[in-house]
């Protein structure tokens, strides 16, 4: 079991253009989160150090798991 310091406040499934599925826990809002505009790709980085391309998003859900108080 996670101490109360590992909680994380998203939960996030993203479907890819061509298929490809990720599921991830995060404190970053990546809806929210500054954005990187390189060569037609707009980036956002997650304090885990996921990089994820909007642009070749498909699908987005999340899920609030903590709030932070």
């Amino acid at each position: 079991m996670r101490n109360a310091g590992e909680f994380k406040k998203y939960k996030f499934y993203l479907r890819f253009k061509g298929g490809h599925n990720l599921i991830f826990e995060t404190n970053t809002d990546i809806r929210t989160a500054e954005r990187n505009r390189v060569d037609g790709g707009v980036f956002v980085e997650t304090e885990n150090s996921y990089t994820i391309n909007l642009t070749q998003l498909e699908k987005l859900n999340v899920k609030t798991l903590h709030e932070n108080t």
